[in-house]
């Protein structure tokens, strides 16, 4: 089974960012990291890294695609990072919080496509959500109350084409820690959208072929205490 770090219970809070056409060493550049000081570390070796405000990063690459996972943080939720990751791209992000609160956004050129709390529905967004419609196809296929995140990274491997399995997930990948203070800084907030936000999924997901649009999302301090971590000053 792919996902079974996934259903690990005693995996409790992750983030993890999948992004097209980028290097791992150019996801953690792209994080505010030196990739230059990155080790090639197991999932066991990286807790040795672990600090007080900050995030260990993972990163390593899915066939065309490169991905960065975090244990007990957020970073990868944050709109600094996904800006940065997205810049002439696109990129997905799943989180899963500490407090019981997921979280899914789309992000393409630096900008916020879609983003909700998959399975919940009043944060669905403005249509067209062609993101949302995937997610909620693979909630509905799931057949239970509570599938967790399973469904919504079966859609992200959907489009990407590729699964982050259990083995590659705790095999050697380039780490490191990166503080709060040196993550990539969150834009300027942007007003609510005057028009709904979306964007085609390509191959996966055809026939829309709107812009996207800038959609709100959230700064850091809404994201620290929403999941349950300190709030930066």
């Amino acid at each position: 089974m792919p996902w079974a770090w996934v259903t690990d219970p005693s995996t409790v809070m992750w983030c993890v960012t999948f992004t097209r056409c980028i290097t791992p060493h150019d996801v953690l550049a792209r994080y505010g990291a030196d990739s230059r000081t990155a080790q090639i570390l197991t999932r066991q070796q990286a807790v040795q890294l672990s600090g007080t405000e900050g995030s260990v990063l993972r990163a390593g690459a899915l066939d065309d695609w490169s991905f960065c996972f975090e244990e007990y943080g957020v970073m990868g939720a944050m709109s600094g990072p996904l800006s940065a990751l997205s810049q002439g791209t696109e990129t997905f992000s799943v989180l899963r919080g500490g407090d019981g609160m997921n979280g899914f956004a789309c992000w393409r050129d630096g900008r916020c496509t879609e983003r909700f709390e998959p399975g919940c529905t009043h944060t669905r967004p403005p249509a067209p959500h062609p993101w949302w419609d995937a997610v909620q196809e693979q909630l509905d296929a799931a057949g239970t109350e509570y599938s967790g995140l399973v469904p919504v990274l079966n859609a992200v491997a959907h489009h990407t084409e590729a699964a982050l399995d259990t083995d590659t997930l705790s095999g050697p990948l380039l780490s490191l820690f990166l503080d709060d203070n040196s993550r990539t800084p969150d834009p300027p907030r942007q007003p609510h959208p005057l028009q709904p936000p979306g964007r085609p999924l390509g191959p996966a997901l055809p026939g829309l072929r709107q812009p996207p649009a800038v959609q709100h999302t959230p700064n850091v301090s809404t994201i620290r205490h929403t999941h349950g971590l300190k709030t930066e000053k």
